[in-house]
C-alpha cells in the first residue's frame, strides 16, 4: 500500500467553479460533465514536469494512467515554428524592449479570454502612473466584460503621460517577450501556460487570478513555490496605491534577487524533466508503450 500526503488546500484556493454557491450555469455543467468522462479515460496527460508536481500526481496516478509530459510550449528556439494562439495580429516588441535596461520592464497579460471590469484596468493604468515602472501591457480589444465598452478603455491621457516607458499592444508573442533579458516582471491571470513560459524564462511575478484554475495556480506560484507575490487580497477591491506598492516589490532589487533565487530552482526542474532520459521523455515514452499494449488488448 502506497501512504501519500498532500498539502492542505483552503476553500479560497479551490478552483473557482468550486467556490460558487451557484451551481446551475452551463459553465458548471460543463465542468461537472468533463469530471463524470475523465473517470472513464484511459489515459491522461498532464502539461507538467514529475518534479514540479509529483506527489499530486502519484496521487493521480494510483488512480488512473496520467502521464506528465510537459513543459508544452515553443522556446525561443524554436520561434520559427510557432503557432498562433490567437487571431489578433502579433505585436513585435523587441526593438522597444531592446532599448531598455536589464531586468527594468513589467509584462502585463491576461491571457487569451479573460476579462476584467473598467474599474480594475483604471485602477491597475493608474498604480503603473504611481509606479514609475516601465511596461508593456497587453490589452486585448475585449478584455472590458461584455457591458462596459466604451471609446477607450484606459483613462482620459494615460498614454499621453506614459509616453516612452509604456507601450500598450493588443497582442504579441508573450514567450519572446518574458524571454528578452529587459523583462523584470509578469503581472499575471496565472494561467497555467503562463506560469510556465514564466518559469522557463526566470520571470517572478504578480498574480491576480481570475477564474477556473487560476486561483489554485496562485497558490502555487506564492504560497508553495515562492516565486511570485499577490497583486491583492481579491476579497477587497483593487487599489491604485497597492497595485503601485505591489509593483514596486516585485521589481525592487532585494525582493526580486529573492524571488529571482527560487525561480530557477523551478527552472531547473522544468530542464531536469525536458532532458534526454528525463521524466517528460520517459513518461511519453510509456504513454506510448501503454497505448501499443491497449490496442494491441
Amino acid at each position: 500500500m502506497v501512504i501519500l500526503v498532500l498539502m492542505a488546500i483552503e476553500p479560497k484556493d479551490l478552483v473557482s467553479h468550486l467556490q460558487a454557491t451557484n451551481t446551475s450555469t452551463a459553465a458548471h455543467r460543463i465542468l461537472y460533465k468533463a469530471f463524470q468522462q475523465v473517470t472513464n479515460a484511459n489515459f491522461i496527460l498532464c502539461n507538467t514536469v514529475q518534479e514540479l508536481e509529483s506527489q499530486s500526481l502519484l496521487a493521480l496516478q494510483e488512480k488512473q494512467p496520467t502521464y506528465a509530459i510537459g513543459p508544452v510550449f515553443p522556446n525561443k528556439a524554436t520561434k520559427s515554428v510557432v503557432v498562433a494562439t490567437n487571431l489578433i495580429s502579433e505585436f513585435d516588441c523587441t526593438e522597444w524592449l531592446n532599448a531598455k535596461p536589464p531586468g527594468s520592464v513589467l509584462y502585463i497579460s491576461f491571457g487569451s479570454y479573460a476579462q476584467v471590469t473598467k474599474n480594475v484596468v483604471e485602477e491597475i493604468a493608474h498604480g503603473l502612473l504611481l509606479s514609475r515602472v516601465s511596461f508593456i501591457w497587453v490589452l486585448r480589444p475585449d478584455t472590458i466584460s461584455h457591458g462596459e465598452l466604451e471609446t477607450s478603455i484606459l483613462p482620459i491621457g494615460f498614454e499621453d503621460e506614459i509616453k516612452d516607458r509604456g507601450l500598450i499592444v493588443p497582442w504579441c508573442s508573450q514567450i519572446e517577450v518574458l524571454s528578452n533579458p529587459a523583462i523584470g516582471g509578469f503581472l499575471t491571470h496565472c494561467g497555467w501556460n503562463s506560469i510556465l513560459e514564466s518559469m522557463w524564462c526566470g520571470v517572478p511575478m504578480l498574480c491576480f487570478p481570475m477564474l477556473t484554475d487560476q486561483t489554485t495556480n496562485r497558490k502555487l506560484v506564492v504560497d508553495d513555490w515562492g516565486i511570485g507575490l499577490n497583486l491583492c487580497d481579491r476579497i477587497k477591491p483593487i487599489t491604485r496605491m497597492e497595485v503601485a506598492e505591489k509593483i514596486n516589490r516585485l521589481m525592487s532589487g532585494r525582493l526580486g534577487d529573492g524571488l529571482q533565487k527560487e525561480i530557477k530552482k523551478m527552472r531547473q526542474k522544468l530542464e531536469d524533466g525536458l532532458a534526454v532520459n528525463g521524466s517528460s521523455q520517459k513518461n511519453l515514452c510509456q504513454f506510448i508503450s501503454d497505448v501499443k499494449a491497449k490496442i494491441q488488448t
